[in-house]
C-alpha cells in the first residue's frame, strides 16, 4: 500500500527497483531520489540480458518522479519492448543534475505518456529525450501524443539534439508554458518542408 518513497544519500545503491520488486510497489504514486552517488538505474527491467516482461505484468500508479543530483545515473528505465510494463499514469517528471543520463524515456514508455502534465529537465547530459526503438524503421512514422502536457522546461542541456532520433510527429494541444535555455544543439521550430532534422515543434502544428 506504500504510496510515497524518498531515497536520499544512499551512496552504495546501484538501482532502486529490481525487476522482482516492481510488482510489490505497484501502488506507489510519488518517488523522490536525491544525492545517491553510485546510482545507475532507477527501474531495472533487465537482468543479465533477460527481459522480465515475458513473465511480469506491471501497471504502475506512479504519478510523480523527482531525480536530483545523481551523477552516475545512466537509465531511469532500462529499455524494453513489450507492453507488459506501463507507467501511463505519470503526471510530473523532474530531473536535475544527472550528468551521465543520455536519454530519459524508452520508446515503449514515451508512447503512452498521455497523462503527463509537467516535464522539467535541468542541467543533465541528455542527448535525446526518448531513445530509439529497436522496432522503429525510417519508413514508419511514429506519433508521440502529449495530450495533457501544459508545462515543458528544458534548462541547460548542452548535448540535447532532439526529442526522438527517428521519424516522428508530436502533438502538444495543452501546452501553455515552454521554457528552453542553454540547449544550443536542439532545433526548436521547423516546418514540414524544411531540411532541419527532428525539430521539437513543427510550426504548422503549433
Amino acid at each position: 500500500m506504500l504510496k510515497e518513497l524518498t531515497v536520499k544519500e544512499c551512496d552504495v545503491l546501484l538501482n532502486i527497483f529490481s525487476p522482482f520488486l516492481l510488482g510489490v510497489f505497484q501502488r506507489l504514486e510519488k518517488l523522490k531520489v536525491t544525492d545517491c552517488a553510485s546510482l545507475e538505474e532507477v527501474f531495472q527491467l533487465q537482468v543479465q540480458g533477460l527481459d522480465i516482461e515475458e513473465t511480469y505484468e506491471v501497471h504502475s500508479q506512479l504519478r510523480e518522479v523527482n531525480l536530483v543530483r545523481l551523477p552516475k545515473l545512466k537509465h531511469v528505465w532500462t529499455k524494453h519492448r513489450k507492453g507488459n510494463i506501463s507507467f501511463e499514469n505519470l503526471q510530473d517528471v523532474f530531473i536535475l543534475e544527472c550528468g551521465s543520463l543520455k536519454t530519459l524515456f524508452p520508446f515503449s514508455i514515451a508512447k503512452a505518456l498521455h497523462q503527463l502534465e509537467r516535464l522539467r529537465i535541468n542541467r543533465c547530459g541528455l542527448e535525446q529525450i526518448v531513445s530509439k526503438s529497436v522496432e522503429d524503421s525510417d519508413e514508419r512514422e511514429i506519433c508521440f501524443a502529449f495530450n495533457q502536457l501544459s508545462f515543458l522546461r528544458l534548462w541547460y542541456l548542452p548535448n540535447l539534439t532532439c526529442l526522438y532520433p527517428g521519424m516522428h510527429r508530436t502533438t502538444w494541444p495543452a501546452l501553455k508554458q515552454l521554457k528552453i535555455s542553454g540547449c544550443g544543439r536542439i532545433k526548436i521550430f521547423g516546418h514540414e518542408e524544411s531540411e532541419i532534422p527532428h525539430p521539437l515543434f513543427v510550426i504548422e502544428k503549433v
